[in-house]
């Protein structure tokens, strides 16, 4: 009697025991997504103020460095502000509709911006005829910074829902709207780019040609090793047994050339802030050739996800699982690469001290760029959605 009566005590502590570990995970998990959605909000307030800033701007002969400098400066800012809260994203994270709701909202108020600074090299290029050749170089420098700025804006926080998508613990709950999320801000992104694509013509035809030195030998070799790795990519042969340490091969491989591009893309940002950046042909055709071999690696990785659909039925949910992680990462690194590299265009552009190439080249190398950045996010889009969908599936 007395066995059994201290048999019920210790299973009656045990489920108290079990109740209070649930409801502290189901309050922390609660905590971090009132949290999250707090800073996105703040972000997004901050957002709209470097907006508003944006389209109150009337430049004239007299004020056109200093308000494109302001803009820089306050743009400067929120990028500040987006890297902080990416850095602090912390496992485990829950997401909800209205953070959700914020980063889409967030993504839309950069695309007003990047219509906005479109509208401002328009007024740039009037003043061409009355201001002197000085005011317009320094503005002229400005105004290409300050599309730089914008486009990192978009691409931090398009890497930000990624990150999102990686922490998330209720992907199975929440696969849809993040889908949709994911879906607006590629095409936000896009217009962003369109419309700093815009920006940049608008301020080259104040210019003739720009000449510069280059980063080939990096270029180069990052090709090199980017169409070796499309290629092994392309002739992987996945099977329920193999899945999970090719996945994380490939994963390795990329981030191995992430860090590759990220490390020049830090030598020409340290140059840039020096203003000793020149460029040639040879260098900004490597850039071209670049986004080429990033969306030719992307478009690999989205046949094996294919493949990798095909096979979730049959394969042990740890090897699932394991696959889903390194395709989440790895596809957002492609993102990532994609982005550096688009943006190593751009501030050698915006830094170039001499004239050298016509802007036509110029232009239509900025074209190629966003074309194929453009087909690259639509890769790692479709290859997000089929691992979510299969994360999704798997956890009913």
């Amino acid at each position: 009697m007395m066995y059994s009566i201290f048999q019920k005590a210790k299973t009656y502590l045990f489920l108290l025991l079990l109740s209070a570990l649930i409801n502290t995970a189901y309050a922390n998990n609660a905590a971090s997504a009132s949290t999250l959605a707090s800073d996105l909000h703040n972000l997004l307030s901050e957002a709209e103020a470097v907006n508003m800033q944006l389209a109150g701007i009337t430049l004239t002969d007299n004020n056109l460095c200093s308000e494109l400098s302001s803009a820089h400066q306050s743009a400067e800012a929120l990028i500040n502000s987006i890297e902080t809260i990416n850095a602090n994203l912390t496992t485990p994270l829950s997401v909800d509709n209205d953070s959700m709701q914020v980063l889409d909202d967030i993504s839309a108020v950069i695309v007003v911006m990047a219509a906005n600074s479109t509208g401002l090299s328009l007024d740039l290029t009037a003043l061409g005829s009355t201001a002197n050749m000085s005011t317009i170089s320094n503005g002229l420098s400005a105004m290409l910074r300050l599309s730089d700025d914008i486009g990192t804006m978009a691409n931090r926080i398009l890497e930000m829902a990624d990150k999102i998508l990686l922490m998330a613990d209720n992907i199975g709950t929440m696969a849809d709207r993040i889908i949709l999320t994911q879906q607006i801000q590629s095409e936000n992104l896009a217009l962003t780019q369109a419309s700093i694509l815009a920006t940049q013509q608008n301020s080259l035809a104040l210019v003739s040609v720009i000449n510069t030195s280059t980063y080939n030998a990096d270029f180069n070799a990052q090709i090199w090793t980017g169409n070796i790795l499309a290629a092994d990519m392309s002739t992987t042969w996945l099977t329920q047994f193999n899945m999970s340490t090719a996945w994380a091969s490939l994963a390795t491989d990329v981030e191995s050339l992430l860090a590759q591009i990220t490390t020049t893309h830090e030598m020409i940002s340290a140059a840039a802030a020096a203003n000793t950046i020149y460029l040639d042909v040879d260098s900004y055709t490597a850039l071209a050739d670049m986004s080429i071999m990033v969306n030719a690696i992307s478009v690999a990785m989205e046949g094996l996800a294919l493949a990798t659909e095909g096979l979730s039925p049959i394969t042990r949910d740890i090897t699932l699982s394991d696959s889903m992680n390194s395709i989440l990462q790895l596809s957002t690194d492609i993102g990532v690469m994609a982005n550096r590299i688009l943006e190593m265009a751009d501030l050698i552009l915006a830094m170039a001290d001499n004239i050298g190439l016509t802007s036509d080249q110029i232009i239509a190398t900025q074209q190629l760029q966003t074309t194929n950045y453009a087909a690259t996010l639509a890769s790692v889009e479709t290859t997000q959605e089929i691992a979510i969908s299969i994360i999704a599936i798997n956890s009913l």
